[in-house]
């Protein structure tokens, strides 16, 4: 693409890209019609069949994974013949330029990271996605303390073997030092092998070294199929016992030996999250790391995934509750998701499964302003509704009764 290029007469390019892939480049970008700022990824080679069709299912799967620990898909395009892709963008600094800046990290810097991450891989494993390349260069760390998985570019869905084994051109499915023993032998891959990756980047926080690294990549993908690395706490002696076995299990070598779920890593982490110290620089005064990952829990991340909702339209709207939430406007997204919710009610009745969506995500919206009474509140009339329609052991029931549960024991204030 060009330098300030506008691409479909909306989205005007900056002077430069600020990076490059394997399949393109990464440009700053405004969107004119919004007025705001976005991130555009255009392919910059269409000669290579496998590269388009890779780059429109990262466009697919990124979209379909909607969490807030992952930019969000604003839209998608060709602008002459070169397909580009529009996506949310994330300010912050990259795992491995702040342990390059900070050392290692915290050990509650190192769970809150790690337990918002996690949150992610459980909201993957759900509709059978794998990342493939989880690594600190594709974790951001937000200065409001939130972090952001980037890049699905290898991501895999479960049972599709005919992209299963797709990568870039020459290179592995992965990152060596980083993805699972079995993604260098070409064997399946699962939720699993993320885990792997997981472990690899709470071993660079607590350590600020490499896993593994034994001098070419060749040799050090030998070590990973020879052998487990070492307990971070032979290196850092400081690390809590629960987080050192955690860490020596995510990176086993062989996948049955690793924690069966991304959930299981979550519940280990949160506990060791508490008061993370200040870092001056990287995180704005008076964030709260532990508030995002609590607001994560809140989504519930381990009940069924609603079926995605047509976004084209609705990105075009300036009203839209989605834009609103993800600029920050978390009061107007919870109003417009209520005005919403009351225009299907009307039409259709109580009863309609998006009228309790978008009532839920109105609530949930009152998490991240420290107001968990009333998200609470509004959680409980939904739980007494859905009883009263569907019977207590529904499984949207029990699945609300476990989020009002994790809500309050994130807010001991709340009682």
């Amino acid at each position: 693409m060009l330098p300030q290029a506008r691409l479909d007469d909306r989205y005007l390019l900056a002077r430069a890209p600020f990076a490059h892939d394997g399949m393109g480049e990464v440009w700053p970008a405004r969107d004119t019609r919004l007025d705001r700022n976005v991130v555009v990824k255009t392919l910059t080679s269409t000669s290579n069949v496998d590269l388009v069709r890779r780059f429109k299912r990262e466009a697919r799967l990124t979209a379909r994974l909607e969490h807030p620990g992952v930019p969000a898909v604003y839209d998608f395009g060709v602008h002459e013949g070169h397909p580009y892709l529009v996506l949310q963008k994330i300010t912050g600094v990259t795992l491995t330029d702040l342990t390059a800046e900070q050392g290692q990290l915290p050990i509650a810097w190192v769970a809150a990271i790690g337990a918002q991450i996690s949150s992610v891989l459980i909201a993957a494993q759900e509709i059978g996605l794998v990342h493939r390349d989880l690594k600190p260069s594709n974790v951001m760390l937000e200065p409001s303390g939130a972090v952001k998985v980037l890049d699905f570019g290898l991501a895999a869905l479960r049972d599709d073997e005919r992209y299963s084994r797709i990568t870039r051109t020459g290179e592995a499915p992965g990152t060596v030092g980083y993805m699972a023993p079995e993604q260098i032998l070409a064997e399946p891959t699962d939720h699993r092998s993320d885990l792997y990756g997981l472990g690899g980047v709470l071993y660079h926080l607590l350590t600020a070294e490499h896993p593994v690294e034994d001098g070419s990549a060749m040799t050090t993908a030998a070590r990973q199929l020879d052998r487990t690395p070492p307990r971070p706490s032979r290196r850092r002696p400081d690390t809590p016992p629960a987080l050192d076995d955690l860490v020596h299990a995510l990176l086993a070598r062989h996948p049955d030996e690793r924690p069966a779920t991304a959930r299981h890593v979550y519940d280990t982490l949160a506990p060791l999250a508490g008061n993370p110290p200040p870092m001056p620089g990287v995180i704005n005064d008076g964030a709260d790391p532990v508030r995002h990952y609590c607001a994560v829990v809140g989504q519930n991340p381990a009940s069924p995934p609603v079926a995605p909702r047509p976004r084209a339209k609705a990105l075009d709207r300036d009203d839209d509750a989605e834009q609103l939430f993800t600029a920050g406007r978390y009061r107007d997204a919870a109003r417009r998701w209520r005005q919403l919710a009351d225009r299907v009610e009307e039409q259709h009745g109580p009863g309609h499964p998006q009228v309790f969506d978008w009532r839920l995500r109105a609530a949930r919206a009152h998490i991240p302003l420290n107001e968990h009474s009333r998200a609470l509140r509004q959680m409980e009339i939904l739980l007494a509704q859905r009883i009263r329609l569907d019977g207590a052991d529904h499984p949207a029931v029990l699945d609300l009764q476990k989020e009002i549960a994790a809500v309050r024991a994130a807010s001991p204030a709340v009682g």
